[in-house]
């Protein structure tokens, strides 16, 4: 696979950068998140009028056609900016709704930043796994009935619509009898609570017990829900780990930068051999995960077993790698870097975070020691 950069996607980069740089510098975002501001009407205009939301999107279907390379090149690019928007949810969302079929116009409407839809799927007792779904969902008349709980909905806050997931068959931990449902987010039955989390930005949790829904709430087939949502989780952690390669960029300059010009014992501290071993040492964790985020878009062409794989591989490398480069960049700056007036505690409460969604490093690892394939094949 060629990951040389065409020249559009240059620009896409070049432009995803400028627009951090020229409209949510970490001042904004610091008062924005402190005033309890979950998104911003106004810069989800600008994200749709860039065409950040149709980029993922078939043409057919009112997007921009653009690769998985091109998705994880914008992440990657706007990784840096910790905007608080739910971009990388609503994709998601976006392709579970292509993986299902139907919903047309709600995906049309996602693709303009009219809606969006975010998945409520995770529950309390999943521990990472995707087909864990306790939520019912029973014939109610001509429609359906819901009851159950979702926790740590990404983008929960501000969504219009939610897709949840529910059982309408088998028991918890079963890939068969899961179906999909599309709830607006004012249904008067779905009762919601916004949860800040550790980078001050906010996820909600979900509960509903005897949610009525008409017929056409369902999603695609009944029972047939796992596909899409297997769809949508990979699109959700590409982004993911495109951004978080953007903040473990972020933080290995600005703390180069910092130790620069910091001084100490009348001389800066990036003169110290220690400093420098630091340094040599975030370079290559942010370089691994470069490695990884390359074999993991090579793997979105192959799909199947082999991506499931890689997932598991790309969770467990950004996860220690993430976690390493931000706790090292923090202690380089010292006090300072436990200020949340300075931008690199952010960051690293933005790896943090990034490394414990669905399921912790350790678990990625045990997941990927038990597939029956390596994830590399051998070459002689």
């Amino acid at each position: 696979m060629d990951f040389q950069r065409s020249e559009e996607q240059v620009l896409l980069s070049d432009g995803a950068r400028r627009y951090v740089e020229q409209s949510f510098d970490y001042e904004t975002r610091r008062k924005a998140l402190g005033g309890s501001e979950a998104w911003s009407a106004e810069r989800w205009r600008h994200i749709a009028e860039m065409g950040w939301l149709a980029l993922p999107l078939p043409e057919d279907q009112g997007g921009l056609g653009g690769s998985p390379a091109d998705y994880a090149i914008l992440m990657e690019s706007l990784g840096g900016g910790l905007l608080p928007e739910p971009l990388i949810p609503v994709v998601q969302a976006a392709r579970l709704l292509l993986a299902a079929g139907g919903a047309d116009d709600l995906l049309a409407a996602t693709a303009a930043g009219d809606a969006r839809p975010i998945v409520a799927h995770g529950e309390i007792a999943a521990g990472g796994l995707l087909s864990y779904v306790e939520t019912r969902a029973e014939r109610s008349g001509g429609g359906w009935r819901l009851s159950g709980a979702k926790s740590l909905v990404l983008g929960g806050a501000a969504a219009t619509h939610y897709i949840i997931s529910a059982r309408t068959a088998g028991e918890a931990g079963d890939r068969e009898g899961i179906s999909l449902f599309v709830v607006p987010a004012d249904h008067p039955g779905l009762g919601r609570r916004d949860v800040r989390l550790t980078d001050d930005s906010f996820c909600a949790d979900l509960d509903f017990t005897g949610l009525e829904l008409p017929a056409d709430a369902l999603l695609g087939r009944e029972g047939e829900g796992h596909g899409p949502l297997r769809e949508g989780m990979a699109w959700l952690q590409l982004g993911l780990h495109a951004e978080a390669l953007g903040v473990m960029d972020k933080a290995l300059w600005t703390t180069r930068d910092y130790v620069r010009t910091r001084q100490q014992f009348g001389t800066t501290l990036s003169t110290f051999q220690a400093v420098q071993h630091r340094l040599a040492d975030m370079a290559m964790e942010v370089e691994m995960a470069r490695s990884m985020l390359f074999r993991l878009l090579a793997a979105f062409g192959q799909g199947g077993a082999t991506l499931d794989r890689t997932l598991a591989a790309a969770k467990a490398q950004f996860g220690q790698g993430g976690f390493f480069v931000g706790a090292q960049s923090v202690q380089l700056h010292g006090g300072m870097g436990m200020a949340d007036d300075y931008v690199i505690g952010m960051l690293f409460k933005r790896l943090l975070l990034l490394r414990n969604l669905h399921g912790a490093p350790n678990d990625a690892l045990l997941a990927l020691s038990r597939q029956p394939e390596p994830l590399f094949e051998e070459r002689i």
